[in-house]
């Protein structure tokens, strides 16, 4: 608001200076400032709103081939995890059933962990 009100006593200040008779070219080269300035300004505010447009496509697309590499990552996991509990139980007899509750246990809480930490260190690489 500022640089407004400066802008117009600078005008007007200009405008009370040249004599009458100079005051039509006077107006015009203003208009024309003016003119020029605005025309700039328009320009300048087109580019930065395709720069933010063309980041904020960019920062998208690499979030959601992010998340797309992470999800693949923890059905991996899973896959893996899933393969060796299947492979682990064939193998176990009706006396050894406690004992491989426990085991799947370990195990599941071990995935679990693993997960955790690849989601909350990728959430903390891309926060810091």
């Amino acid at each position: 608001m500022g640089c407004i009100l400066l802008g117009l006593g600078g005008i007007v200040a200009g405008f009370s200076l040249v004599t009458p008779a100079e005051r039509i070219g006077y107006l015009a080269s203003v208009l024309a400032g003016v003119g020029t300035t605005l025309l700039l300004v328009g320009i300048v505010v087109l580019l930065e709103r395709r720069i933010v447009d063309s980041a904020a496509k960019a920062v998208r697309r690499a979030v959601d081939a992010e998340r797309s590499a992470s999800e693949a990552r923890v059905e991996q996991m899973l896959g893996e995890f899933e393969d060796r509990l299947s492979a682990e139980w064939a193998q176990t007899d009706t006396a050894g059933v406690a004992a491989m509750k426990r085991r799947t246990a370990d195990l599941t809480d071990d995935v679990v962990e693993r997960i955790v930490d690849e989601t909350t260190d990728r959430w903390k690489s891309q926060t810091d």
